[in-house]
């Protein structure tokens, strides 16, 4: 089960410039942190997280975030809570409680969708961020390149206090203090970080065709994310707290560092943050039980999972939603003519109709009540999931203009959704058998719709669900 990326990569850069910055402590403290907060990211499998952070641009927040995470072995619960301001000056919620157990099984429960769940699968994970080749080789060169930082911060920027075995260690670093392999080795870990979580490197944003302007994003944090192409520090005043046996217990402070987004314009982002890590050990995940949150299965739109026709329409509902399913289908490219046959049955609280074609083409259309889309498949598809691939060296331009065709296709026909969905994003490509081109789109962010759009050889809506867990 795929988590926002956008967020979890914001905050991800974030560790890295605690650990950098760390990184130019002097003495014996170098070390010690270093490897504290290694063995927390990495190697710690049991323990509890929680705190809040919250993210500004040039002064202006535009995210606060709250969690509370547990892991227990291969079991976690993973709760968090986003913040967004409007316009108007309130608050837009969202967030998830994610729970995965060692069998790779996820249940999700959204904030978009309350009394429901979905599931998915993972990889069993026991550790904050699953280790990887390249991430053990990253954190070996860090490991390498702190002994050499030794000794360049000027006198005064790092505090260390101790007290009954415990330690506290502050650290307030301006721009003019940072030495330039500091920031060589977090744009490194930046990098490496965009293409774990997105999958495409840096290079690609430094041309020119291939890149996205700032207020084209639909999130402040997919462009910083995906269009920023190098970092600097420009302060940080963070302190760290370690325990008796050099475990790090909690982490505070503020950081605020400069983006420069491929256009060479230059953004200041600050970090606002408290953690705490506690209870080693002894923290305990419950197995998921729907009951004990109070939820259901979401409805997930699959049509070889499709239930019998509960009771067929009436003949004012079936009228409406032949016509709606027409027109869809119509503006969508499908070739829709008089000998065109539709049949539609509830199921359970949502409606379907199936649409059949004269070149042998069959639609499946999902819509609740009120006549909102929730699902869309062309059954008779040349492509098929398990044919993903990567989705990297997909030209910028077409991608560009699928997402447009989207996200029109969002606002016309489930508008609700279009107010709350998150970032859109390319998260694979697909050849199909008939020598076309298949790209599937995901909302980062929320994880509230799922996509298959047809590139070649003509733009052309495939596949659409508003709650699916693949």
């Amino acid at each position: 089960m795929r988590r926002s990326k956008s967020f979890i990569l914001l905050s991800a850069i974030l560790l890295c410039i605690c650990l950098t910055v760390t990184g130019l402590a002097q003495g014996g403290i170098l070390t010690e942190l270093w490897n504290s907060g290694c063995d927390l990211l990495f190697h710690t499998d049991n323990v509890t997280v929680t705190g809040e952070a919250s993210f500004s641009l040039d002064g202006q927040l535009f995210k606060t975030a709250k969690l509370h995470y547990v892991q227990d072995g291969c079991n976690s619960l993973y709760d968090l809570t986003l913040l967004t301001p409007r316009a108007n000056g309130d608050e837009r919620e969202s967030g998830w409680i994610i729970i995965a157990d060692e069998k790779g099984n996820c249940y999700v429960m959204e904030r978009y969708y309350p009394g429901t769940y979905k599931t998915g699968f993972d990889t069993p994970n026991n550790t904050l961020l699953r280790r990887s080749v390249r991430l053990d080789a990253m954190t070996d060169l860090g490991g390498m390149l702190v002994g050499p930082l030794e000794g360049m911060l000027p006198d005064g920027a790092l505090t260390v206090t101790e007290e009954g075995g415990t330690k506290q260690v502050r650290l307030l670093l301006t721009e003019n203090q940072i030495p330039g392999m500091a920031v060589s080795a977090l744009n490194m870990a930046a990098s490496y970080l965009s293409d774990r979580w997105f999958v495409f490197g840096r290079e690609r944003t430094l041309v020119e065709d291939a890149c996205i302007p700032f207020e084209n994003y639909i999130t402040v944090t997919q462009a910083l994310t995906d269009g920023t192409v190098r970092w600097s520090l420009r302060e940080a005043d963070v302190t760290f707290s370690l325990d008796a046996q050099g475990r790090m217990t909690a982490a505070q402070g503020s950081v605020r560092a400069a983006s420069t987004f491929w256009d060479e314009v230059v953004r200041e982002v600050t970090v606002r943050f408290d953690l705490a890590f506690e209870n080693f050990g002894t923290s305990h995940v419950e197995p998921f039980d729907p009951d004990a949150y109070n939820v259901v299965p979401m409805y997930v739109f699959q049509s070889e999972n499709r239930e019998e026709p509960v009771r067929v329409l009436e003949d004012d509902e079936w009228d409406d939603m032949m016509n709606r399913s027409s027109a869809l289908l119509s503006a969508l490219g499908y070739s829709i003519s008089d000998d065109s046959t539709f049949c539609g049955w509830y199921s359970g609280d949502v409606i379907c109709v199936d649409a059949a074609f004269a070149d042998g083409t069959e639609c499946l259309c999902v819509f609740e009540e009120d006549g909102t889309l929730v699902g869309l498949e062309n059954l008779t598809a040349a492509w098929d999931f398990s044919t993903e691939a990567d989705a990297e060296d997909v030209a910028a331009p077409l991608a560009a203009e699928a997402k447009d065709r989207l996200l029109a296709f969002v606002a016309e026909y489930n508008p609700a959704l279009a107010e709350v969905m998150g970032t859109l994003s390319v998260e694979g490509k697909m050849t199909g058998e008939d020598g076309g081109l298949y790209l599937v789109f995901e909302d980062m962010e929320n994880y509230s719709s799922l996509y298959v759009i047809q590139a070649e050889p003509a733009l052309r809506i495939e596949y659409f669900s508003s709650g699916a867990a693949y």
